[in-house]
């Protein structure tokens, strides 16, 4: 009898001492120990809050394109035409510097030119075609997949929501056009961001920053949020604060990157280290200024850290990749039906597309967080996606622009407790298309590409998708990437034959040539030589002697 009282007092215990523990993480605000980042546990949300929580609340942006212009018109300034009066170079400042180097050695690059064959391989019959609406004689999107199949290096912004966090689908998507393509490396990857997850295609850990989503603004300090690039989060940090990178193996393509580059900005005089493989340092001391810096690695690494020993700086994050092939880049923000892009700096954007040589595509894949069962009418939501789509292309101006069409989804019906497909999916659907068409650009339809496998329903019996019917996991991104790769590879065919077919009238055209000067060649010769010969003629006759025949 006593044994058992003694266990029940122990049980007792137990259940207080983990009910105490599960409080106390929750009254704990987040915060950094022994470099790993801690988060607050939600305990009965609605009952218990925070400032905080009430501070970092979602803020809806709203398109001001008059401020877009305003900001890009003062980094568009053209060159004077009529000569200026040369000024007192000595009262100038010298010209800030952005660029700081890590080099070794040349980089080797990766692209590659597939051939008709291989890039139409396993294609499937009834693959989902993207929509062009535009009008040139050349679309952009043309462009890119003309650049793309000819082996030079092209980059793609992904933008998204959390359909894609942690690379899910943009992982697959990579990895197939880089073994067609080319290209090695995950791509951009953030310094650090204010909540937990998870990403299989890269290895980071970080301390010492205080990180910022764009979807609460509110939380960051007010001279930071300016500062946004469509990453969706910056990392503020000052001495020790640090973030190590390692390239993964989930993909052959990931673990063989040659150039890498940190974008940060550095406002104020500071001093950064960075070390490749845990072996090879460098300091890089930066005087204050608001312009985007780059260091810039070259040299084949399996980790990079970058740490502040002294001052303070804001760091977006940093590029792992090659100098050739395919660079994707995931930029997903959970939370967000693509209006955060309005937060951003247009500045900041256009810097970071110089920086990186210009992006070649931008993809937009939204729509899931603005979805809702009875709704039909996505008027005001196609008007934003167009200032949206407007947007990208002031921001990145070499572009292409992708529309995706909203993913499936089902709802639980509330008589039958089945769960079943959300019919304004195909409605908002028509109005993402409507948008593309309009902004003559591109649109892939994501739901109908579901649709192959029966749809939200088919993925969860598949285990492609969550409980939640909403969001896919790794194995249902695997599939629909597969279905956009097919996409890009039937017109990435198209424009490799029509290359082939250009070169081959080429190359004829140069034989042509080169048999017609050759003719000319052979007829100059044969008169030369004839001239020739009669000139030899003439002479040799000229040296004969002459005799003088008399009458007898």
């Amino acid at each position: 009898m006593k044994g058992r009282k003694n266990s029940s007092i122990r049980s007792y215990l137990t259940i207080v001492t983990a009910a105490a523990g599960i409080v106390a993480t929750a009254l704990i605000p987040p915060c950094d120990v022994l470099g790993i980042r801690l988060h607050r546990t939600v305990v009965l949300p609605g009952l218990i809050r925070f400032e905080s929580d009430e501070a970092e609340s979602i803020v809806e942006y709203e398109a001001d394109i008059e401020r877009l212009e305003e900001q890009l018109a003062a980094i568009e300034v053209e060159e004077p035409t009529v000569p200026q009066p040369a000024a007192d170079t000595l009262a100038q400042e010298p010209p800030v510097q952005t660029r700081f180097e890590m080099l070794f050695e040349t980089p080797v690059g990766r692209g590659r030119i597939a051939s008709v064959d291989e890039i139409e391989e396993g294609i499937a019959e009834d693959f989902v075609p993207i929509e062009d609406f535009d009008t040139l004689p050349r679309t952009r999107f043309e462009e890119f997949i003309d650049r793309m199949v000819d082996g030079q290096p092209v980059r793609i912004a992904f933008m998204g929501d959390s359909f894609i966090e942690g690379d899910i689908l943009t992982a697959d998507l990579r990895d197939g056009l880089q073994r067609l393509f080319g290209g090695c490396g995950v791509g951009f990857v953030p310094c650090d961001i204010p909540f937990a997850t998870s990403r299989k295609t890269v290895k980071r850990r970080s301390a010492g920053w205080d990180s910022y989503s764009i979807m609460k603004p509110k939380a960051a300090p007010g001279e930071l949020r300016d500062l946004f690039f469509v990453s969706g989060y910056i990392s503020h940090g000052g001495p020790g604060a640090d973030t190590r990178w390692q390239t993964a193996t989930a993909y052959p393509t990931l673990d063989s990157c040659t150039t890498a580059r940190i974008l940060l900005i550095s406002r104020e005089r500071s001093s950064i280290e960075v070390t490749l493989d845990d072996t090879l340092s460098r300091r890089f001391d930066m005087t204050g200024d608001k312009a985007l810096r780059e260091i810039r690695i070259d040299h084949p690494y399996r980790s990079v850290r970058m740490k502040i020993i002294d001052g303070h700086a804001v760091c977006y994050g940093i590029t792992m990749e090659s100098p050739d092939g395919v660079r994707l880049d995931n930029f997903s923000v959970r939370s967000n039906n693509g209006h955060a892009i309005f937060g951003t700096s247009p500045v900041i954007n256009r810097e970071v597309d110089a920086v990186l040589g210009g992006y070649d595509l931008v993809v937009l894949q939204y729509g899931l967080n603005i979805m809702q069962p009875s709704q039909r009418n996505y008027t005001r939501y196609r008007d934003q996606l167009r200032d949206m789509i407007a947007y990208a292309r002031r921001c990145f101006p070499r572009a292409a622009v992708l529309v995706m069409g909203v993913s499936d989804r089902c709802v639980k019906n509330a008589q039958s407790g089945a769960y079943e497909t959300v019919a304004s999916a195909e409605a908002l659907t028509a109005y993402q298309r409507a948008a593309a068409d309009s902004c003559r650009v591109a649109f892939w339809d994501t739901r109908r590409a579901m649709q192959r496998y029966g749809g939200m329903k088919g993925f969860v019996s598949r285990r492609w998708a969550g409980g939640d019917y909403t969001h896919i996991n790794y194995a249902g991104g695997r599939a629909v990437a597969q279905a956009l790769l097919d996409a890009i590879r039937v017109q990435a065919a198209a424009a490799r034959q029509e290359l082939d077919i250009r070169q081959a009238d080429e190359m004829q055209r140069m034989r042509i040539i080169a048999e017609r000067y050759h003719r000319r060649d052979s007829i100059a010769r044969a008169k030369v030589e004839v001239i020739s010969n009669m000139v030899d003629t003439i002479f040799d006759r000229a040296a004969e002697p002459i005799t003088e025949t008399r009458q007898m």
